[in-house]
């Protein structure tokens, strides 16, 4: 790491120009407003090109100023291709990784989070997807259904594709909230997982059958997984790390991704939930061997070709 006085200071200004930039996005997205009710095409295009130009950004810092080395394995994915896309939930950086994988397949100007409905307040990002139309929630299904239900019935007129990303834990691993999920394994009779949460599936199952019979064919699995050299598995950057000098001395960062055709899940509501407690026991297995192995023993890709390119070279 550099000198913390050149590191506090380029923390500042990179600070100064994300929020900055943020904010004269966020004027330009009230201007937008004044579209929305005559069409909404061309609001929710505007407003994904400027939230894209934030993204980019934010990459571009993380990658490229702050050399952020990111490593992919599992399945090649297409360029532009509607998606559900559910991860685990490390850190306050997770959206690093996944914009990563965004990036590198066009992705990255449409993508439509769930979040806590608490984050719509934070000055310019909150503001600017409260803006953006993505999905807050309270963890209250009674209130929760109708929202959804409405945000969903817009995106599902757009014209162009997109991601509807959802960390199905409901909130970032900690070692009591661990604990507590152990429990609830324990009485419900799940698998005792140590390195993810039993995921929450009332958010994800009301995607699924909202998206039945749309263009959305796949549900996108992404494990996020984080290491550092001297310190160990699970270690990530805080926000400020990042802002405050190269992070590629010390941190490693992984995602493993499966593409699953949602025909393939289940169509009944119990049968979803116990697909769900699958799929994140085997992810918690393979971060069970990132824990130990890191890379390994698994087969990197590059995340930049499409399976287009692949059957071109066959």
């Amino acid at each position: 790491m550099c000198n913390p006085i050149i590191g506090c200071f380029e923390a500042a200004i990179h600070a100064i120009i994300c929020v900055g930039f943020c904010l004269i996005c966020n004027v330009f997205q009230i201007i937008s407003l004044a579209v929305y009710p005559f069409n909404k095409q061309i609001f929710y295009e505007f407003n994904s090109f400027l939230a894209g130009s934030v993204w980019w950004i934010l990459q571009f810092m993380f990658e490229k100023v702050r050399h952020g080395h990111i490593t992919f394995s599992g399945d090649i994915l297409p360029n532009d291709e509607s998606a559900i896309v559910i991860a685990n939930h490390r850190s306050y950086v997770d959206f690093y990784l996944v914009h990563a994988v965004g990036k590198r397949k066009k992705q990255l100007p449409n993508l439509k989070y769930f979040l806590k409905d608490s984050l719509k307040f934070l000055p310019a990002f909150g503001w600017g997807m409260y803006i953006m139309r993505m999905i807050f929630v309270k963890r209250d299904w009674t209130s929760d259904k109708t929202k959804i239900e409405q945000t969903f019935s817009e995106i599902k007129k757009l014209e162009n594709n997109f991601w509807i990303v959802s960390y199905l834990e409901g909130s970032r691993i900690t070692p009591e909230k661990l604990k507590a999920s152990q429990e609830f394994s324990k009485k419900k009779g799940y698998p005792i997982l140590d390195n993810v949460l039993i995921p929450r599936t009332k958010g994800f199952i009301a995607t699924l059958h909202s998206f039945k019979d749309s263009k959305v064919k796949y549900v996108y699995d992404f494990t996020l997984v984080y290491g550092h050299k001297e310190r160990g598995y699970g270690v990530f950057p805080s926000i400020p790390r990042i802002f405050m000098g190269r992070i590629d001395t010390g941190y490693r960062f992984h995602v493993h991704i499966k593409r699953i055709p949602i025909s393939s899940i289940p169509e009944d509501d119990e049968e979803i939930t116990k697909w769900a407690v699958q799929l994140y026991k085997e992810k918690n297995d393979f971060l069970e061997e990132m824990k130990h192995n890191w890379t390994d023993n698994i087969e990197l890709i590059d995340m930049n070709i499409t399976p287009d390119d692949i059957k071109k070279d066959e």
